[in-house]
């Protein structure tokens, strides 16, 4: 019980971060003529950061690295390409691309800005395959995805300005194509990686770095009903293309333990001066957390939003969303694992 009381303190910090102007956060009502004025001022307001902070050497680290010896492989041999996922990148998702490598397939990897607009990395993802179907015209392409890599990759192949026509097959690991409600607290992870769990760079530099990563724009994408969801969900999937979905029910908490945080936390947050008025809001989406419930969600994709449809290829793995991708010290992720690579082929 005493770490549940952690965790529901924990949830309202953050809840107050949220309500109190965080760009993850979505409107609960139509957006009205001032809410669409104070959203273009925010836009002029991050695209002037950026100018300001943001250098073309910062963004050196993103798009496709391909191994080494890629070009000498068979080419009837498929290129794997790896996408990590929010607040992630690929060296988290190195023990399945050793996997792939062991399985004896050429692999790359592709980095992306965690936080910046999914379209914009769609668009790099995008330029960097056609970069690669100039050089390589007759190879074909597998992107494995996880999480909102997917959301990046499905933008890429299904939209016709973008598809670099070399693409076959698409592996979805606990995509987030229904949205996650755990994208509203979505500030709270960029705290942590750039000001908790990192210990290298001074304060200045943890700044550009937030900055050059993104400022909440995807977060608030993947917030369940977004606009940018329902206009990629409104896309028929690419014929050309063959689709996997693979979801996990690994989150820890049940669904008594979840209608005790949420109770606790309105509580609480029913005592703070000025709050009030966002107490029907925060019920809202504290209301729908499947995601977090043991048999329903990873921890923070629901099976019920991360399904795709016209895919019929969906596979359900009691896995939990942060580990499915690293090493395979479990027989969930292993079988995850195995379900990959039998994909490959």
């Amino acid at each position: 019980m005493q770490s549940f009381r952690h965790v529901t303190s924990c949830l309202v910090v953050v809840v107050l971060l949220v309500l109190g102007g965080g760009a993850s956060a979505a409107p609960a009502e139509p957006i009205s003529a001032d809410a669409a004025a104070r959203e273009s001022l925010s836009t002029r307001c991050r695209c002037w950061l950026r100018t300001k902070m943001v250098r073309d050497v910062d963004l050196s680290c993103y798009g496709l690295v391909l191994d080494e010896n890629y070009r000498d492989a068979d080419p009837e041999k498929p290129l794997v390409i790896v996408v990590h996922g929010y607040n992630s990148s690929p060296a988290r998702n190195a023990a399945i691309a050793q996997a792939i490598r062991a399985a004896d397939l050429p692999c790359g990897t592709f980095a992306y800005p965690n936080d910046y607009t999914i379209v914009s990395s769609a668009q790099l993802l995008s330029s960097e395959l056609r970069r690669l179907r100039l050089e390589q015209p007759d190879r074909r392409v597998i992107l494995v995805c996880h999480s909102m890599g997917g959301m990046v990759a499905r933008l890429c192949i299904e939209d016709s300005l973008y598809d670099p026509g070399n693409v076959d097959r698409l592996i979805l690991i606990a995509p987030p194509n229904g949205g996650t409600a755990i994208a509203h607290f979505a500030i709270g992870t960029d705290v942590w990686e750039h000001w908790l769990s990192r210990r290298e760079g001074g304060p200045w530099r943890r700044v550009r770095d937030s900055v050059v990563d993104g400022l909440g724009e995807a977060a608030g994408e993947l917030c369940p009903g977004s606009e940018f969801l329902t206009d990629l969900n409104s896309r028929s999937r690419n014929p050309k293309v063959k689709y996997s979905v693979i979801l996990g029910t690994g989150a820890r908490m049940s669904d008594a333990e979840i209608l005790w945080i949420r109770e606790s936390v309105i509580e609480k947050l029913a005592t703070v001066p000025g709050a009030r008025g966002s107490v029907e809001h925060l019920e809202t989406l504290l209301g729908d957390m499947e995601e977090l419930v043991e048999g329903k969600g990873d921890g923070v994709v629901a099976v019920s939003r991360g399904r795709l449809d016209g895919v019929s290829d969906t596979l359900v793995l009691p896995f939990g969303h942060l580990a499915v991708t690293g090493d395979p010290e479990t027989e969930v992720v292993k079988e995850v694992q195995a379900a990959v690579l039998k994909r490959l082929n």
